[in-house]
């Protein structure tokens, strides 16, 4: 599984909002050893990669004398409950470092990126096809927000994938990709002049996740290149539809003068 990316110095900037708060007492004793590799950061779990956004959710933790987690909250979610319970069970597990006991609850953060690591752009290095321009602009009218501010994870690129056939998409983007597997599913991450994609190819389809905007927030359109077995690629869309969360569209920040 992907690990979540997390920025280099993340457990220290955990320790650092833990260290702002000053120490009420000196650390029980009998406490069990601490091991700081035991505090580790949650995973973003592959099935909701897709979402190409990134989070952070901050999650409160009450501890006993030792350190350990009595009971945890999440103060800031991310609307998505699966990375929420993630980052829950991460938090659960922690121990707070010795140096830094004293207090009963705590501040917790976790960042989660979907990318495994930084992807290079790649500009003018893939054939371009009638709908390349369209594409291009990373522009898409957002259908109406639902009555909790979320839109389908399923919404339809209103332009095609950019290939024909499965095998050519392979060839193309192949080289040019950062290149994943997640047991059967192959991830193919490519930042180009379209902006940022995930294609996936997993049994009969291959699907093309793509990152846009409505020039006010952030969400991702989906679109799908079916091989030889139609009848199959046709039930694993419709798996694929079923299977999809909500998502929250972002709002695009705004430069500032």
């Amino acid at each position: 599984m992907a690990r979540l990316r997390v920025p280099p110095c993340w457990l220290a900037a955990a320790l650092l909002a833990l260290s702002s708060l000053p120490a009420l007492a000196q650390p029980a004793e009998g406490c069990p050893p601490f091991t700081a590799a035991a505090n580790r950061a949650p995973h973003y779990p592959p099935p909701e990669l897709w979402r190409l956004l990134g989070y952070v959710i901050n999650v409160i933790i009450d501890t006993d004398a030792c350190g350990l987690v009595d009971a945890a909250r999440v103060e800031q979610g991310s609307g998505v409950a699966v990375l929420d319970a993630a980052a829950l069970a991460a938090a659960r597990a922690w121990t707070v470092p010795p140096a830094h006991r004293g207090q009963p609850r705590y501040r917790l953060p976790f960042a989660f990126e979907p990318l495994p690591e930084a992807i290079p752009a790649q500009a003018g290095r893939r054939p371009r096809d009638p709908f390349f321009d369209e594409r291009r602009s990373g522009r898409v009218p957002m259908p109406a927000l639902d009555a909790d501010g979320t839109l389908p994870g399923y919404i339809a690129d209103p332009y095609p994938i950019g290939f024909l056939v499965i095998p050519e998409a392979i060839a193309t983007i192949g080289p040019l990709a950062l290149f994943r597997r997640y047991g059967g599913q192959a991830n193919f991450w490519l930042h180009d002049e379209e902006g940022l994609s995930l294609f996936q190819l997993e049994g009969a389809m291959m699907v093309r996740n793509r990152l846009v905007s409505d020039g006010r927030h952030r969400f991702v359109v989906t679109s799908v290149l079916c091989g030889s077995d139609l009848d199959a690629c046709r039930q694993s869309l419709a798996t694929l539809r079923a299977s999809r969360g909500r998502q929250r569209p972002q709002a695009v920040a705004v430069a500032t003068p």
